[in-house]
């Protein structure tokens, strides 16, 4: 019955049966298989972090959203739905990055995922640092043409050239614009706070056609507004990136570059909820290095955004949304 269990998709490891300390680590204890029949959505890890320009760690995040994940049962009340057993979701294991070695990795991360789309699988990726999210947007475009970018996070990401060269974790959203990924009409970035280089940083994002929604301004319109916002904007195909850093450190200090004034874990996990019934095709949640947790409060918060994420797409998917 145990063998049974492992190998169904969307089937968690019974934690009755089998205590949640036990068995090899698969996020929320599904089934790691790289078999793609009745498969709806996967959990693909991506540890790479070789694109950080400060503290290191987030390639041990895939590892560690896991680990806090085994707490996650079958049932969202909130979202009401079952998210692994509608998705029948499994995890694909991790892309075999290029340790030091940023553009070979982009090719891994296309020539992975392209496959998983192409069979009309949602991918949802864990990092790793937010560099990685520039090749699971190449792939995605392949598949989608243009997409709207839903990206929280306090910092833009949207920088140019560091250090000389072009791609790194403050840079994937820029060269995605560049390439003609994303739409910047239909894009908006939430939660950007904290010092910056000059006064240009924030003006340049509407410059290049970027809308915004800083920390400062959420405080101010509160939850319901923003939602509202992100909504009318989204177009299309769209695809959401969390970098974990768009959290408070408080609530998640296990990242690489912490600013303070941050979302609580509770307003984060609303506003992944309030997103439900948007066409998205792919997510990403990046930037978590438990190298710098507290008791894994940053992994656990994590796994459950991720967690809530399953569970609008199962609801989406039931309404033939998606």
């Amino acid at each position: 019955m145990q063998g049974t269990t492992l190998i169904n998709p969307g089937r968690q490891i019974d934690s009755l049966q089998s205590p949640r300390f036990s068995q090899v680590t698969t996020f929320a204890r599904l089934a790691h298989t790289r078999r793609l029949e009745n498969v709806r959505a996967l959990f693909l890890g991506v540890p790479f972090d070789d694109g950080t320009t400060f503290r290191p760690g987030a390639r041990f995040g895939p590892r560690a959203v896991r680990e806090a994940s085994r707490l996650l049962r079958r049932y969202n009340p909130i979202v009401e739905t079952k998210p692994f057993e509608e998705l029948s979701m499994v995890d694909y294991g991790d892309v075999d990055v290029v340790p030091g070695y940023i553009e070979e990795t982009y090719a891994r991360i296309v020539n992975t995922l392209e496959p998983i789309l192409e069979a009309g699988i949602f991918p949802i990726a864990c990092g790793g640092d937010h560099s990685i999210s520039l090749g699971i947007l190449r792939a995605a475009s392949k598949k989608y043409g243009k997409l709207s970018l839903i990206h929280y996070d306090a910092h833009s990401d949207c920088g140019d050239i560091y250090f000389g060269k072009k791609y790194g974790h403050g840079t994937p959203f820029r060269r995605a614009l560049e390439e003609n990924l994303i739409d910047p009409a239909h894009s908006i970035h939430v939660g950007l706070r904290g010092s910056t280089y000059d006064e240009s940083e924030l003006s340049g994002l509407s410059d290049m056609g970027f809308s915004v929604i800083s920390m400062h301004e959420y405080a101010r319109i509160g939850h319901t507004e923003t939602i509202k916002r992100i909504r009318e904007k989204v177009v299309g195909p769209a695809y959401i990136s969390l970098d974990i850093d768009g959290v408070d450190p408080a609530y998640a200090p296990g990242t690489g570059m912490p600013e303070a004034g941050g979302f609580t874990s509770r307003e984060m996990l609303d506003l992944v909820r309030g997103l439900e019934g948007l066409p998205f095709v792919g997510f990403d949640l990046v930037e978590v290095s438990p190298l710098y947790d507290v008791a894994e409060i940053t992994a656990v918060l994590a796994s459950n955004l991720i967690y809530e994420f399953c569970s609008i797409v199962a609801k989406a998917g039931r309404d033939e949304i998606i």
